[in-house]
């Protein structure tokens, strides 16, 4: 193909040979025609030299034309030439750091980059060049302390804000991104790549209410796109009202969704939104075609799978656990789920073969002793996944303000860490059970306390929670033969010695579960329910404390319709030995109606509850029911 705009600035027959710019055009034009190119470059500095303005010709006719054609090795050689001739020109460096990024040489492309910036120290936009280089070439560390020494330029320059707040978000440094993102005016911001990099900042910063101020002004100027309604609608999550879950984030992720149709990210988002709403048959097809672009993601599978199960569809249910359990055939959370999806749907024989492979694969992990086990667990306590919003949530309840918090955190890692291990041991190690007895303390007290409500030949409600060894319970009252059934997670299939004194949330519907409930009060059991959990993945929460928890009114509903005592229980750690709380809850009183009884239970419950989580930090567990929902107070008030 004849490039006629080069065609038009070589000399022409009878052109003055002596003229420079006519000279620099010829040299041009045959570098384009080479087949080498940079082999015949060392002509063009000396002609350029003669040129007051040549770099203009060689920019537009040379530099250009390989950048489009993707020959970057000529560009960058003739670039060399350009700064050469006139080293102070910026935009020569500019383009040459941005070529060398393109093929990887970081080393180089980040040289250029910086020499761009000390010639011109107060251009935002070259010191944003620097930064983002430095990121792509997963220097972040490098990228966030080049944003860190030029911090002003960024305050100053909101255009080129962004560079600097993802240096920082991908670095770890949240509190820096949203001190750049606090210091924009959220009327003047100058588009949507600001806009959406500004939103998540201060979201990961935990500065939600600021996160959504700023939003919602962006998309009043305009600045509306996929990215900023993704980074909005998590922000609403974050802040977690019934009417942000259920509501503001759907909306969001639904114009996201709009506009980026094919977004996988945003498909995830939206379905499993829909999903924790209730809205179970509408999340199905967006998490489906999530997965269709990307069948690698197995968190989304996951939430696919119980969308399934909550539209009644077992068989596809189990199917997509199992793909799961192909794939990451160590993952325990992955075998647990599917060992209940495939007894729901039928599979029972399946079911059975992946327990027994599920109880082999944990027990191979425990020592052979549980005494080694607990010292193995005691040496491992830094490590507890506990999150810190958890920690600071507890610590800001306890009733002990004297005690150091290294100190309280240690013991609270080690109360949920053990009562992990319980778990691992009575349903891996059943033989050696009794080994773990020793830290059962007095048992007498709870059999003397049941006794007299048990003797008219009704059952009991026990409301307890997710505090403290919740595994205790079980032991402690089949060791002394209180009749007791339990709501738990585990699979009806388990095999233990106590797997009878089971319902089994993880393979029946709600309805079953309630429907099992029913008949064990009817038959005299002391039924336990831990009403901070959740069957279904939409269970309603209430405010507790400042946050908002999830609890279950179907305790308080049991004892009024059945007409039967209802007691508080919780497990708890006294003196290194297992012991726990027991505390008559509310009877309907004369002529009450379901629902004050309802409010006035509910009321003593967490009077309850807030006493025990005053006490030893043992005793906390922090993790699932009460601590699931928990987040930081926001911090937005220290922008």
């Amino acid at each position: 193909m004849v490039d006629t705009a080069l065609d038009s600035r070589r000399p022409v027959a009878g052109a003055d040979p002596r003229d420079p710019a006519a000279r620099l055009r010829d040299i041009i034009g045959r570098i384009r025609d080479a087949a080498e190119p940079e082999r015949d470059m060392a002509e063009l500095e000396p002609a350029l030299r003669q040129v007051k303005d040549g770099w203009r010709d060689v920019r537009r006719l040379l530099v250009s034309p390989f950048v489009r054609e993707g020959r970057f090795g000529p560009a960058i050689a003739a670039l060399g030439v350009l700064i050469a001739v006139h080293p102070l020109r910026v935009e020569d460096r500019r383009l040459l750091a941005s070529l060398f990024g393109r093929m990887g040489q970081w080393d180089r492309a980040i040289a250029e980059a910086d020499a761009a910036a000390g010639i011109e120290p107060g251009n935002a936009a070259l010191h944003a060049a620097r930064i983002q280089l430095r990121v792509r070439a997963g220097r972040v560390a490098e990228a966030a302390e080049a944003a860190r020494a030029t911090l002003d330029l960024a305050k100053s320059e909101p255009d080129e804000a962004y560079s600097w707040m993802m240096a920082f978000v991908r670095n770890g440094d949240a509190a820096e991104a949203a001190d750049v993102a606090a210091a924009l005016v959220p009327d003047g911001l100058p588009n949507e790549r600001v806009a959406t990099m500004a939103v998540r900042a201060l979201m990961e910063d935990g500065r939600t209410a600021a996160a959504i101020r700023l939003g919602d002004a962006a998309l009043r100027a305009g600045h509306d796109c996929a990215g900023l309604r993704s980074s909005l609608g998590l922000s609403h999550l974050r802040r977690g009202t019934e009417e942000d879950r259920k509501a503001h984030a759907v909306a969001h992720f639904e114009a996201g969704l709009r506009m980026a149709p094919a977004d996988v990210r945003l498909l995830t988002l939206y379905g499993e939104t829909l999903l924790r709403a209730g809205r179970y048959p509408e999340a199905v097809a967006p998490l489906a075609q999530a997965l269709e672009q990307a069948p690698e993601l197995e968190q989304t599978r996951a939430l696919y799978a119980r969308a399934l199960r909550h539209t009644l569809q077992y068989g596809d249910a189990a199917d997509q656990w199992m793909r799961l359990v192909e794939k990451s055939p160590d993952t325990l959370l992955w075998q647990r789920a599917a060992i209940g999806a495939l007894t729901q749907a039928g599979r029972q024989e399946e079911a059975e073969a992946l327990f027994s492979r599920y109880i082999a694969t944990r027990s191979a992990r425990l020592p052979g002793t549980f005494q080694e086990a607990l010292a193995r667990m005691e040496e491992k306590l830094d490590t507890a996944p506990i999150p810190q919003a958890r920690l600071d949530w507890a610590w800001s309840l306890r009733g002990d303000t004297s005690i150091d918090r290294a100190a309280w955190e240690r013991r609270a890692r080690w109360g949920h860490m053990i009562d992990h291990l319980l778990l691992d041991w009575l349903e891996c190690r059943e033989e050696r059970a009794e080994e773990a007895m020793y830290l059962l303390g007095e048992l007498d007290t709870g059999e003397r306390f049941f006794a007299p409500l048990l003797a008219a030949g009704r059952g009991v409600v026990v409301a307890t929670a997710h505090v403290g060894p919740m595994y205790a319970g079980l032991m402690a009252m089949e060791l002394v033969g209180i009749p007791a059934r339990w709501l738990a997670t585990a699979p009806s299939i388990a095999h233990s010695s106590y797997s009878e004194a089971l319902i089994s949330t993880a393979d029946q519907t709600e309805a079953q579960v309630a429907k099992a409930c029913m008949r064990a009060i009817n038959e005299g059991y002391v039924l336990c329910l831990a009403i901070d959990g959740a069957i279904n993945p939409a269970a309603p929460r209430t405010s507790f404390e400042g946050q908002d928890v999830t609890y279950s009114g179907f305790a308080s509903h049991l004892a009024y319709r059945l007409n039967v005592p209802s007691v508080f229980y919780v497990p708890r750690w006294e003196n290194g030995r297992m012991s726990y709380t027991l505390e008559m809850l509310p009877s309907p009183k004369p002529g009450e109606d379901a629902q004050a009884y309802s409010q006035r239970w509910q009321k003593a419950y967490f009077e309850h509850l807030r006493e025990h989580l005053a006490g030893e930090p043992e005793s906390l567990r922090l993790s699932g029911g009460i601590w699931r929902h928990v987040t930081s107070a926001d911090r937005s008030a220290q922008e």
